[in-house]
């Protein structure tokens, strides 16, 4: 595996400055924003950001909006140094402290948000937060949808903690992303320091910890990572508050870190405050792993370079660096087709930056085959999977490679050549779940870098579509699966312990929900041991859950009794092969959160008013929605007296302030709240139209 992605790596074509970055020298910082002319946002610090490749777009998530811990989506366009707000049907909960922590999958096309910091500093309703927070949330920026994966629980039992060390994030957590497994990676926050691997193509969550008393870096947060692909090595660095000056390397099929003391080596040790909270990027195209650290808001940062291989840091000493900024307001990728590496900072003046650094000039390209795409495997039963992918202009055939394992176990082998684009395995054990990759070959024979995986089983679909219609009948609905070789469908159910809330205490981590009537759901803190409730064949999309009693043993608890049952949901897809799926994320048995949740500014009757709108729900049995308004920081109140029957609403007054949605059900369960909307409040002039978030 290891020679495979060497190859890869070295063989890659490599592309010399293009567009946008055509006057980046080796060994500079060049600002792309704000420049003439082309205004920045003004979001708060401490939000996360990536490069999107597919896209070309640096894409830009939350952070302190204003003084609360925020949720909006920016995206960068480096070609127009322009910067555009997204509005998607949902969002994850507003967070912050989250700077370094999230990162892109580019095998998936997914920014993946790990969680960070939330209900800390008002503004937020807080069954809004509990009940949307999971360990993935990903954000798909072609079509502007962000979706909460929800790993982890499946098949159970599961119980959620507060501040748990079994989950990822917490304030400050690490993210990185490594392309030869195709795992998103999340260490540290919150006094943690596990790994947790994340695969968006299962939906699984990996918790890995050291084995015996072996090196394992400290507890810390805010330090620096990234995944040097050619040597299989995760790299960390530094930290918030820490004065471990080691450079710690981490061997993912080996489970063990190793600690380097090097000299010379970035400054990492703790100041009056903060230590120099780094940040890092692997460069692909020179091969070194790119660190800027901080050193204060007055002497600004530094750059570094490590050569993993030689286990050598160089201070690289660039004529100017990026100008000084706030503490916890880094994030740093790198583009593999411009050979730069882009900085998103935000100044000690409170002015968002986007910075690009160049190391060296690229190397000469190599001759050699594309890269193959769109490789997808299908089943045709007795366990054979045939392949096929998108022809490589030029090549003369292609080396199909073959493995099977966890995602760090797997060791391709070559299996066959073939000269067209499609190959059937008929090889394959029944029962048995591969990952494949294809290479193009040369006139020459020689190999060109290595395709995407693909997998024999199924990839894990979209949550389903609950409606609780009576007390002995919910409808489980779902979307049929784009793949052609699903042979039919599971259904799973569990039985939820939910935390039940009848009256809040507005204050930073506290439950802030107004006095209801009765009890309401206000998080999950529990679920059951998954059973499989039903099969369905391919050409079904829903099934009713008649065998249920949701009266029968009503969920209580301090608040009182819901007097309902709460149960979850997961589908898997099998294919013909008998192969199944990883996990959908988890749907409840009260209604979703609402989405395309937008407001606007108008005047109704010579006043001031906020218009509210959101789109009509996909679930059966909702009988209205109600509207929830906040009242100062903390305090909510609730400002429909009884649920909505229409998609719309008007308040008249002038106050800045934030409104949410929920849906209610036939049984008058009052469900998930959507993201929230600002009214008095935009980022005008950074999307089109009177409609924002």
């Amino acid at each position: 595996m290891r020679a495979l992605l060497l190859l890869t790596i070295v063989s890659l074509a490599r592309s010399t400055a293009a567009g946008p970055f055509d006057d980046q020298q080796p060994n500079t910082w060049v600002k792309r924003s704000p420049t003439a002319g082309k205004p920045v946002p003004k979001f708060g610090w401490e939000g996360s950001g990536a490069w999107d490749p597919a896209n070309r777009l640096w894409i830009h998530h939350a952070g302190h909006d204003g003084i609360p811990q925020g949720m909006p989506t920016f995206v960068f366009d480096p070609a127009t140094a322009k910067w555009s707000q997204r509005f998607p049907q949902t969002s994850p909960p507003g967070v912050c402290c989250v700077d370094g922590a999230n990162t892109f999958d580019v095998a998936r096309g997914r920014f993946v948000r790990f969680p960070g910091g939330s209900l800390g500093h008002g503004y937020q309703l807080s069954r809004g937060v509990r009940l949307k927070e999971s360990p993935v949330w990903l954000y798909d920026p072609k079509n502007d949808q962000w979706e909460n994966r929800r790993p982890g629980v499946f098949p159970g039992p599961t119980t959620f903690a507060k501040n748990s060390k079994d989950w990822p994030g917490g304030l400050n957590p690490i993210g990185a992303y490594d392309p030869v497994h195709e795992l998103s990676i999340s260490f540290g926050g919150g006094g943690k320091n596990t790994l947790f691997f994340y695969d968006a193509w299962s939906n699984t969550i990996w918790a890995r910890k050291p084995a015996g008393k072996a090196a394992w870096p400290s507890e810390r947060d805010g330090s620096g990572m990234a995944y040097d692909a050619p040597l299989n090595k995760l790299v960390l660095f530094g930290g918030q508050y820490s004065s471990d000056e080691r450079t710690w390397i981490y061997d993912v099929a080996a489970n063990t870190w190793e600690a380097l003391d090097l000299d010379p080596r970035p400054p990492a040790k703790k100041g009056k405050t903060y230590s120099t909270i780094p940040k890092l990027t692997y460069d692909s195209v020179n091969g070194v792993m790119l660190c800027v650290v901080w050193l204060d808001e007055e002497r600004g940062h530094e750059t570094w370079a490590l050569n993993v291989g030689q286990r050598k840091w160089t201070k690289m000493s660039p004529p100017a660096e990026p100008e000084p900024s706030k503490s916890r307001t880094r994030n740093l990728d790198f583009t593999r087709a411009d050979n730069v590496a882009i900085l998103e900072t935000w100044t000690v003046k409170s002015e968002p930056q986007v910075w690009t650094y160049r190391y060296a000039t690229a190397p000469v390209a190599e001759k050699l085959p594309g890269k193959v795409e769109s490789v997808s495997a299908a089943a045709l039963g007795n366990g054979a999977v045939t392949l096929t992918w998108t022809d490589v202009a030029g090549g003369n055939g292609y080396r199909v490679y073959r493995g099977q394992g966890l995602p760090w176990e797997v060791d391709f082998k070559a299996i066959d050549d073939t000269k067209s684009p499609t190959y059937d395995d008929t090889t394959a054990q029944s029962g048995v779940a591969y990952a494949y990759v294809v290479r193009a070959l040369g006139a020459d024979g020689r190999e060109g870098p290595a395709s995407f995986l693909a997998r024999s089983e199924p990839p894990a679909p979209a949550a389903p579509i609950i409606s609780a219609l009576a007390k002995d009948k919910v409808r489980i609905a779902w979307l049929a699966a784009q793949e052609k070789d699903v042979a039919s469908y599971e259904v799973w159910r569990a039985r939820v312990t939910p935390k039940l809330v009848i009256k809040g205490t507005p204050g930073a981590w506290k439950d802030n929900d107004p006095e209801y009537a009765k009890p309401v759901v206000a998080a999950v803190e529990a679920i059951a041991a998954f059973e499989k409730l039903a099969t369905i064949p391919a050409d079904g999309s829903l099934v009713h859950d008649d065998a249920i009693d949701l009266a029968k043993d009503p969920a209580k608890s301090d608040a009182g009794d819901y007097g309902l049952g709460v149960y979850a949901y997961v589908l898997r897809t099998v294919n013909r092969n008998g192969m199944t799926s990883g996990p959908s994320p988890y749907a409840l048995s009260i209604p979703r959160e609402p989405e395309g949740v937008m407001c606007r500014e108008v005047t109704r009757d010579g006043q001031p008013a906020a218009e509210l709108t959101w789109r009509n729900t996909p679930e059966q049995g909702v009988v209205g929605w109600h509207v929830y308004k906040l009242e100062g920081v903390w305090p909510l109140r609730r400002v429909t007296d009884a649920p909505l029957k229409t998609p719309g609403f008007v308040w008249k007054g002038k106050d800045t302030t934030r409104f949410w949605v929920t849906a209610v059900d036939t049984l008058g369960q009052e469900g998930t709240p959507s993201s929230e909307v600002w009214y008095g409040k935009s980022y005008k002039g950074f999307f089109d139209g009177e409609w924002h978030q």
